[in-house]
């Protein structure tokens, strides 16, 4: 829907509501019950809709962020971090010369 639609309600009120309903219609000056109705939904949307909440605060407030185990400068680090772990699971490996040959080889 855009902006301009518009849409028609009917609701039928009874009972306690319906004088709910007249009571704060008197109050208001004799409001015409569309504009009551109108700010009363107004008023509602504003105290329960719950604005769309970030990325970063859903992660954050899931736990996930934070969450985990590592060091505190890993984000800056990780390079020479990966590299030391690295370095412990595989040593360094020794190179050989290359073999040389006295004869050479025919083609």
């Amino acid at each position: 829907m855009s902006i301009n639609d518009e849409i028609r309600i009917n609701a039928r009120l009874t009972g306690e509501d319906a004088r709910h309903f007249l009571e704060l219609q008197r109050r208001e000056g004799n409001r015409a019950a569309s504009d009551l109705l109108r700010d009363a939904l107004r008023e509602y949307y504003v105290t329960h809709a719950k604005p769309k909440a970030g990325a970063f605060s859903m992660m954050s407030e899931s736990g996930f962020i934070g969450g985990g185990e590592g060091a505190r400068d890993l984000s800056t680090r990780y390079k020479s971090i990966l590299s030391e772990s690295l370095s412990d699971k595989y040593p360094a490996r020794v190179s050989e010369p290359r073999a040389t040959y006295k004869t050479r080889r025919s083609k």
